[in-house]
This record gives structure tokens, C-alpha cells and sequence, in this order.
């Protein structure tokens, strides 16, 4: 039997996970990928012998049943995040009990009300509009909240949901700046009692993934630049590299930003380069802790300034002393006094330089904006104007993060089409 040709453009971790289902299915898998190793934005840099995740830093929005297959290796502590204002750390253990008693704690009385609701929300997204073949309508989703009780997703702003439960004081801990006015989805889609760091960086689970698809017959070939499509008719029968090849293809998956190809999607988009900044450090010493995170030093902890982890407290594999920031470190000094004076290196990752590293136009993260006017199937879905040509991005629903969905919704349809 002829196997049908995939072709997959892109060797980040949606693109890895659509070839390790394809190639397991018995499909002729074929990955290129630009840089001269896989991962995209999963990715474990090595400096002075000391790993860091230079993008992505920690796990938590990926199904439980993916981690498991591709045998990812977490490291779970028993409290996975610590909110520290006000002179006091809040720690949010991974047991549900604990974790809402903190917040009572702290007067936050309307908390486990408020989680109750985004647990029960979440519920719903994953049994009804998560594994899917296209994106569902804002409208689908709300017939479906209204008979729970949970319309609020729909019907109210991220900012008005977490006025009516939470001071807001803590409102920047459960959303990111700018999605002040996004439904309340948002809230629900980026909380996760699951985050947790990947022993030797974010780069393994590209690694791992990637062996699985080797192991099933998947060619990934590196150093590789797609540049094009190639069309006839109304068909695409192959890719352009960028020395002038062309390689055939059946089929072709696109899990870059489809902003890379947009002239062939018919995608007209210009975005604002987003803000965000990433710190990557490796440090000398650890610095001083301030007293009220005694015991939770090693949690990824929510500072006024933004988020910071110090993963090799956990993970002995790193090879040094490592921070990764998305806060300043002369911000940091602040918090941990002695940090600055340990510095041995220092690198800044920010939407400019990440779009020339990772190929990701205007440096966005989630190839496209979390916000109201992309969400839903106002977000792109998988299938396009080829009837052989898919995307599997971020820039698809449901949208940012490391989820790997995207690459399983794909890798599904193109079973069901062209097996069925």
C-alpha cells in the first residue's frame, strides 16, 4: 500500500506531536524545521555548560494524556506556585484543600467559589470543545455554559470576573496584562494546578517527542527553510525550501505561525510587537530569599514585577545555578537581596529577538493575541483553503501556551480524512 506523504512545516511542539500520531498511524511523515535543531519555542539552551529554557519555562496546560505518552519528565513539587504581596507568600499547593485555605486565609473568602467555577468551566472545555475538528462558535460554548450555570466565561470581561471574586491586588496573577477585556475564558484557559518544571528544560519535550515520531519512522530533517507553497490547480503538491528543492507532499501541515505563510492562507494581519521580556541567568550563588518564602523557594513565584523561577533547586540535571525571569533582575534586587552581584550571565529575550530566533512574527508568543477578537473561531482553525493543506500553531484554537492540541486536533483529522 502507498502511504500518504505528510509534510510538516515547522518542528515545534505542535508539529512534533501531529508526526509522532501520524507516523504511529502509518502515514510517510516528513518534518522540516528552519533551525538547525527541533523544538521552537520548547527549547533547552546549553551556556558555560549550564542548561536554561530559554522561551517557555514550565508545563501545565498540556493533557495529562500526552505527557504520558510521550513520557515527559516533570518535576511536581507539592506547592507548584507562590503569589508573594504585601509582605506575605501565598502558596498554592498542588492538594485543592490547601490551596483554597491559603486564600481564605489571606481574606480572600470568595476563593474557592471562584476557582469552583473555572474548574467546573475547564471541565466543560475539556468533555465538549477541546478535542475537536474545528474551532467551536463563542455562541456554541455559551448554549452549552448557560445549562451549567457558567455563562459568566462568555458573557463577562476577565476583568469584571475577577473584580466580583478577587481583590485586585491579585487580579495580574491570574491573567496577563491586556486581557483586561477578553471574556473571562481567559482566566480559565491559563489557570492550571499542573504547572511544573521539565527535568533538563523545556527543550525535552521536544526531545522526547521527537524520538517517539523517529521511533515510528518520521524523517526530521533540520537546517531546512520552507519558503513556499507549491500549487496545482487548486491543489498543493509539495513545499519550496529556501535553496530552490521542492518536496513532494500529499498532504502538508503548517505548525509555524501561520503569519509565516500568510500570503499563501490569505491571512492579512499586522500586530503591535508585543511588550513581554524574558531574563535567562545563570547565577554564581543563589541569592538571599526573603524569610516569608522559606520552604517554597523552589515554586515558581508571582512577584509585583512578574513571574521567576529558580528550577535548578529542583532540577539537578541543569549543570549550575539558574533563574528564569519575565522580571528585571535590578527589579529583582529588590526581592533577593544579593542577586545582582551573582550574575555570571545575562540574556534578554524579547518580541524583536524572538522573531528572528524562533521565526515568529511580531514576537508574539501565541502566534496571535489571547484576546476577545482572536478567540473561539474568531481564532483560525485547522483547516484552510487547500483541502490538503492544515495548520497546527499556537495561532489555532484554542489558542497560546504549551498545550500540544493544536498538533493532536490535526493529526486526528488527517487520520479520519485520509483513512476513513
Amino acid at each position: 500500500m502507498i502511504k500518504t506523504k505528510v509534510v510538516i512545516v515547522g518542528a515545534g511542539h505542535n508539529g512534533l506531536i501531529a508526526s509522532a500520531i501520524l507516523a504511529k498511524k502509518g502515514f510517510n511523515v516528513t518534518v522540516l524545521e528552519a533551525n538547525e535543531k527541533v523544538g521552537g519555542m520548547t527549547d533547552t539552551i546549553e551556556v558555560k555548560g549550564v542548561k536554561i529554557s530559554r522561551a517557555s519555562y514550565v508545563l501545565g496546560l498540556m493533557p495529562e494524556f500526552l505527557v504520558q505518552e510521550f513520557r515527559i519528565p516533570l518535576i511536581k513539587s507539592d506547592v507548584f506556585q507562590t503569589i508573594l504581596i504585601n509582605n506575605k507568600a501565598i502558596p498554592f499547593w498542588r492538594d485543592e484543600k490547601k490551596r483554597r485555605e491559603e486564600m481564605v486565609k489571606v481574606g480572600e473568602t470568595k476563593y474557592p467559589e471562584f476557582e469552583e467555577l473555572i474548574l467546573k468551566f475547564k471541565k466543560l472545555m475539556e468533555e465538549k470543545f477541546t478535542y475537536v475538528d474545528k474551532p467551536p462558535s463563542k455562541d456554541e460554548v455559551l448554549e452549552e455554559a448557560e445549562k451549567r450555570g457558567l455563562e459568566v466565561f462568555i458573557t463577562t470581561s476577565a476583568k469584571k470576573f475577577l473584580s466580583e471574586y478577587l481583590s485586585e491586588d491579585y487580579h495580574y496573577f491570574f491573567i496577563y496584562h491586556g486581557m483586561e477585556r477578553a471574556p473571562a475564558y481567559v482566566v480559565a484557559y491559563y489557570f492550571s494546578p499542573n504547572w511544573a518544571l521539565v527535568r533538563g528544560g523545556m527543550g525535552t519535550v521536544a526531545q522526547r517527542i521527537a524520538e517517539y515520531a523517529i521511533s515510528y519512522g518520521a524523517e526530521i530533517r533540520t537546517g531546512v527553510k520552507v519558503v513556499g507553497l507549491v500549487e496545482k490547480g487548486d491543489k498543493v503538491v509539495g513545499v519550496l525550501t529556501s535553496e530552490g528543492k521542492i518536496i513532494g507532499a500529499d498532504v502538508v501541515i503548517i505548525s509555524t505561525s501561520p503569519l509565516v505563510f500568510s500570503d499563501y492562507l490569505g491571512i492579512k494581519l499586522e500586530l503591535d510587537y508585543a511588550g513581554w521580556k524574558k531574563y535567562n541567568v545563570i547565577l554564581s550563588d543563589y541569592p538571599k530569599f526573603p524569610q516569608q518564602l522559606k520552604g517554597f523557594e523552589y515554586s515558581l513565584i508571582d512577584t509585583e514585577f512578574g513571574e521567576v523561577v529558580f528550577p535548578s533547586i529542583l532540577d539537578d540535571s541543569r549543570g549550575g545555578i539558574v533563574m528564569e525571569s519575565m522580571a528585571d533582575v535590578d527589579e529583582l534586587e529588590n526581592i533577593f537581596q544579593g542577586l545582582r552581584r551573582n550574575v555570571i550571565y545575562l540574556e534578554e529575550l524579547n518580541s524583536r529577538n524572538a522573531e528572528k530566533i524562533y521565526n515568529l512574527p511580531f514576537g508574539n508568543l501565541n502566534h496571535l493575541p489571547m484576546t476577545g477578537n482572536f478567540l473561539f473561531d474568531k481564532r483560525l482553525g485547522y483547516k484552510t483553503r487547500y483541502d490538503n493543506v492544515y495548520l497546527a500553531s499556537a495561532g489555532t484554537y484554542p489558542g497560546g501556551q504549551v498545550t500540544g492540541i493544536p498538533g493532536y486536533n490535526v493529526a486526528n483529522l488527517v487520520i479520519k480524512t485520509y483513512q476513513s
